[in-house]
């Protein structure tokens, strides 16, 4: 089976469109036909942005022996769509960045001697603390879509540093008493990473 073949099996399979994949790859759609049907072949590193994008290794996508557009197994019958992938990624930095600035906001409030509903805001606390949790550890079983082993590490060390200048960026909200100014700054932390810092260095691509 040909490289053209492979891509375009591996590309049905996660039902993708080739206007989708052009445009992961930052080519023209023609681009991604003339491969498919063998007029021409991507270079060198596109051929890594498609093993990235089709969720598959590159010697699989280039042997012709692999399989990797006729395989039927458990792995190409569950890989997740990479759309929905990116927008449950995003959704998830969204959640936590919501539920860290309403804890900041609801232990400010706490630090006032008279704030007269400190046992109504304590619940919201505990409630804000829990949810906050669950979506860091939403953020964490993300990376287990990753089959890289060595790019799911280096993540994971990036996202804990992320969530590290997140929780700095909640203390010192709580310290100054920041409100609004602090949820700008915990705002634009979120839009660098999304933006800037998981297609740069993550291999995330999130937006178009």
């Amino acid at each position: 089976m040909s490289l053209g073949d492979n891509i375009r099996n591996r590309r049905e399979q996660l039902k993708l469109s080739q206007e989708f994949l052009a445009q992961q790859l930052g080519v023209s759609r023609q681009a991604v036909s003339k491969w498919e049907t063998g007029q021409s072949e991507p270079t060198a590193s596109n051929l890594v942005k498609l093993a990235q994008v089709l969720e598959t290794t590159l010697s699989e996508l280039v042997d012709p022996d692999s399989g990797v557009g006729r395989q039927e197994g458990d792995r190409a019958k569950k890989a997740p769509n990479p759309i929905l992938r990116a927008n449950l990624i995003k959704m998830a930095i969204v959640a936590q960045a919501a539920f860290l600035y309403n804890c900041t906001c609801v232990i400010y409030q706490l630090q006032n001697r008279g704030f007269s509903n400190k046992e109504l805001y304590r619940g919201v606390l505990v409630f804000s603390l829990a949810m906050l949790l669950l979506s860091s550890i939403w953020m964490a079983a993300n990376h287990l879509y990753e089959q890289d082993m060595q790019r799911r590490r280096r993540n994971t060390r990036i996202e804990l540093g992320y969530c590290f200048v997140q929780l700095i960026a909640g203390l010192l909200t709580i310290r100054f008493g920041m409100g609004l100014v602090g949820a700008l700054i915990i705002i634009a932390i979120s839009c660098v990473y999304v933006l800037y810092i998981n297609p740069k260095f993550m291999a995330r691509k999130l937006t178009r």
